[in-house]
């Protein structure tokens, strides 16, 4: 009996991640949506902004699990997008004036600091990746090469000046 090469498991496995998020994630986002009185959309609309950035997160550890981690990470990026859209329109709205002056400015002050925060991750994580593929680069130059001989170093080199008394004896006292 044939398995499945990990190839034919990454033609399925990444639209199943996918649409799993996204099943799940509308059922929730309606649910919070409904679940919130009529006329106060406020809160539902940072419930969703922030369960939005929790999915983010989820299609970010997704990668992990796809053979081909395109499809998880472009939904982690448009969960990060919708997130953070919500949130700061609802801050920057106010819809149903529910935040006052400086309420409004300290809750937009939280959101740009997660804002700035995923911000770093990113530049973390983009730094990793580039500094490993130069690395594996690196690695592949030094592969094509010839293999080296021990004569080819510099200290075999190295021109030796050879005398009569080193190998005799150490002259001790006498």
């Amino acid at each position: 009996m044939a398995t499945p090469s990990p190839r034919s498991m990454g033609a399925w496995l990444g639209p199943v991640i996918v649409a799993g998020f996204a099943v799940v994630s509308a059922l929730l986002f309606a649910g919070i949506y409904l679940a919130v009185p009529q006329g106060d959309h406020f809160y539902s609309l940072i419930g969703i902004g922030i369960l939005s950035l929790v999915f983010a997160l989820g299609g970010y550890l997704a990668q992990a699990a796809a053979p081909d981690p395109a499809l998880p990470r472009a939904l982690s990026w448009g969960y990060t997008g919708l997130g953070f859209a919500l949130l700061f329109g609802t801050v920057l709205l106010n819809p149903g004036s529910v935040l006052g002056y400086l309420a409004q400015v300290a809750v937009l002050t939280l959101v740009i600091l997660a804002l700035l925060v995923t911000l770093v991750g990113v530049y973390w994580r983009h730094r990793a990746i580039v500094t490993e593929e130069a690395r594996q680069e690196h690695r592949e130059a030094w592969r094509g090469q010839p293999t080296p001989s021990a004569l080819d170093y510099a200290a075999a080199e190295h021109d030796r000046s050879v005398t009569s008394n080193a190998c005799s004896a150490p002259k001790g006292p006498s």
